[in-house]
């Protein structure tokens, strides 16, 4: 039991430090495409999410969870995505209600977002996409 406590503690540490490089690859797509391109902060924030979501799939999927993609790539991409898009629907409506109600800058609610997602991702992804199959 002890084992595997230690082995999610492991993962969830590593979970979390890409889930630090994919928050800064999401806020930079974010503020590049809605202060650049001057594409709608919301508009900017899916396609931010569809990049970052990609970037955290492929770094979970070879170093957090240790597995090699492989045919079965599409199948966990998909379980991985659906995770995501439920994590990125909340963090649409933080992100909404943070600017728009209480005139909060696009990029601060967006942290904030973010972080309320750690955990459906993490458990999320660990009790469904890649779950032990052994």
């Amino acid at each position: 039991m002890r084992k595997m406590i230690d082995k999610t503690i492991k993962q969830f540490v590593k979970f979390s430090i890409v889930g630090v490089s994919n928050t800064l690859i999401n806020l930079l797509v974010l503020f590049i495409l809605t202060d650049f391109f001057h594409v709608y902060y919301i508009i900017s924030a899916v396609f931010a999410f569809i990049v970052a979501v990609t970037n955290s799939f492929i770094l979970n999927t070879i170093w957090t969870f240790k597995e090699k993609i492989k045919h079965k790539a599409k199948e966990k991409y998909v379980k991985f995505f659906i995770i995501s898009v439920l994590a990125l629907l909340a963090n649409l409506l933080i992100l909404y209600a943070f600017v728009e109600y209480f005139n909060m800058h696009y990029l601060i609610a967006q942290i904030i977002g973010i972080i309320n997602n750690v955990i459906i991702n993490f458990f999320g992804n660990k009790l469904w996409t890649f779950k032990n199959e052994k």
